[in-house]
């Protein structure tokens, strides 16, 4: 290792001073706006297997920048350093680097810095926390369970954190990323580990230089100390968490290049897009390049159509704001644009109604336009308010034909800002969907300071130990499995009817479900209750490939009115062998 020093942080010391303090909070807001309106941004895993053998020769920053900016990407992260600790810069604290190592001898991370801002784009660095290769590097600490046995003589966690913040430290100074994107972290799970990162302060250290730092730093879900939240890998949540989010998600199964890798079709990315850009987030999109430097020729095409939807419906992604429904949407998701007094609501329908008719509940605002966003076609639009269920009822006349073949957009202008129930409503397609995260904890017993809503315990991707019903992995719940535990839900609709009651569950796509408990299911007087017995699975679009929905059927009611209606459901004997994980309850009407 070449004998380097450590970069002093002595830019914290202005920062003591109050005018200073000031200054740096207002950069990090305005940093925080562009993040929050970008929505779209590329990853990119990038790595070296064999130092001695990486020479990618047809390496082009200015290419993947090019690729990014032409899908309608905002920005890109890179992989600068991961948990091999092989620095893809020259970095002056290391000789593990890109430049003193490998045959190439080229700065990937300031040639991308440089190609990104000719195509005006912003780069982010990612950073692992862990270290598979620094002798200072504690095995205990490790990201990895395998890794965490044994001693290196030496090791002193404490010097390697110094040693990350003079990394960091350079990155800004060199780059001036927009963010860091932490991970690796995990080792420090622990809270009594947590203060050997010093989050705190290199937080501010990275604030310093208008640069912010995502969740992984320390799983901080609640945002208490860094700036947004990262989903788990491949997940994004199918409501709004109500903290702002990134998702990051493969274009196939791999992170780094796998000539095997089947690439997502564009519905499913386009998917992925508006529903992050729906829930309140944004969508981190990675590619793997080739060890030739180059980015796969299938995810470039699948980029290009991107960018296509894009600059025909882009308005309906950039500079948005999550929808104002709280839960689920079965047809798509919503983004809203305020702008004086007035409200643009963009309707991203992904499953198109085929009978000429799009309804939406719940929202009171006079309607002022309505028309389909792409072509600017003027759509017929009636509002009537229904005493019943004490929503108003607004009613479009559509094509019969979805006007794109991916996501079709609904422009709706409404007066004023848009303010609805978070009451449950029934959606256009009849259905009424009540996710487990936003339904009302009833444990057996009364549980000091612990909220009463899943969501509101602000836990997202790690979950948390504690009694009774608990926030779990996927947006589902767990610890929901013995006899006298409830979840309920207060819903409206629209529509009597008879509808089937069915519980959804997140399982492993090859999982042998086999589920020995029991629930019951009470609404309108009428109970239901069955084994968790299979229907169907179904994929998950919002999440890994390894998890599906499980729809298992309870029955059927009868809702004889419309208005307002509550839902309990309930264990009527405990759950002992396979313990399920509740995603939610969905009432779907019955054809009659």
């Amino acid at each position: 290792m070449k004998l380097k020093s450590l970069m002093l942080l002595g830019s914290l010391c202005a920062l003591l001073l109050p005018r200073g303090v000031i200054a740096q909070e207002d950069a990090t807001a305005k940093r925080m706006k562009w993040f929050q309106g970008a929505k779209f941004g590329m990853f990119i895993h990038f790595g070296v297997e064999n130092k001695n053998e990486f020479n990618p020769v047809d390496f082009d920053a200015g290419e993947w920048a090019r690729i990014a900016q032409q899908a309608g990407m905002k920005y890109i992260v890179l992989t600068t350093k991961h948990h091999v600790g092989f620095c893809l810069w020259d970095s002056e604290l290391t000789d593990w680097n890109v430049v003193d190592q490998t045959p190439l001898k080229r700065d990937i991370v300031k040639e991308l810095a440089a190609a990104c801002q000719a195509e005006g784009l912003e780069m982010g660095c990612y950073y692992s926390i862990a270290d598979y290769h620094h002798p200072l590097y504690e095995p205990k600490y490790q990201n990895r369970p395998n890794r965490r046995t044994g001693t290196v003589e030496g090791a002193d966690i404490k010097k390697y954190i110094d040693f990350m913040f003079g990394q960091l430290e350079e990155l800004c100074e060199l780059y001036h990323p927009c963010l860091v994107w932490f991970d690796g972290g995990s080792g420090f799970r622990n809270p009594a580990d947590k203060p050997l990162l010093r989050r705190r302060e290199l937080v501010e250290m990275l604030h310093s230089y208008g640069t912010l730092s995502n969740s992984r730093l320390g799983d901080d879900d609640q945002l208490q100390i860094v700036d947004y939240l990262s989903m788990n890998d491949n997940l994004a949540p199918a409501i709004n968490p109500g903290v702002y989010f990134e998702s990051a998600v493969t274009m196939g199964d791999s992170w780094h290049f796998s000539s095997h890798d089947d690439t997502k079709t564009t519905q499913e990315l386009l998917e992925r897009l508006v529903n992050a850009a729906g829930n309140g987030g944004n969508l981190l999109l990675n590619v793997g390049p080739n060890h030739e430097g180059v980015i796969p020729e299938d995810q470039q095409t699948r980029l290009k159509e991107m960018g296509d939807w894009l600059t025909k419906n882009g308005e309906a992604i950039y500079g948005t704001q999550a929808g104002p429904y709280p839960y689920e949407i079965s047809w798509g998701t919503i983004t809203q644009r305020k702008e004086a007094d007035r409200t643009n609501l963009y309707l991203n329908v992904l499953e198109w109604p085929k009978d000429g008719k799009f309804t939406l509940f719940g929202v009171s605002n006079p309607v002022q336009a309505a028309s389909l966003l792409a072509s600017g076609e003027t759509l017929h639009h009636e509002t009537r308010f229904d005493a019943s269920s004490g929503q108003n009822v607004i009613t479009l006349d559509i094509p019969r034909s979805a006007p794109d073949e991916h996501v079709s957009v609904i422009k709706l202008v409404v007066s004023g800002d848009v303010k609805t129930n978070d009451t449950f409503m029934q959606l256009s397609d009849g259905k009424v969907l009540l996710d487990t995260y936003n339904a009302t904890i009833h444990d057996l017993e009364y549980i000091a300071n612990k909220p009463a809503r899943a969501i509101d315990q602000k836990m997202f991707t790690v979950p948390r130990i504690g009694q009774g019903i608990m926030p779990s992995r996927g947006l589902t719940v767990s610890g929901f499995d013995t006899k006298g535990q409830a979840l309920s839900w207060d819903f409206k609709i629209y529509q009597p009817g008879t509808y089937e009651v069915m519980v959804i569950c997140h399982a492993g796509k090859d999982q042998t479900w086999n589920v020995d408990g029991q629930v019951r299911a009470s609404v309108a007087g009428q109970t239901v209750e069955n084994q968790l017995i299979e229907q169907k699975r179904v994929a998950i679009p919002t999440t890994t490939p390894n998890v599906v929905d499980l729809y298992s059927t309870l029955g059927t009611v009868q809702l004889s009115s419309s208005g307002a209606q509550t839902l309990t459901l309930e264990i009527i004997s405990d759950f002992k062998g396979n313990k399920p994980k509740f995603r939610s309850v969905m009432l779907v009407p019955v054809q009659q």
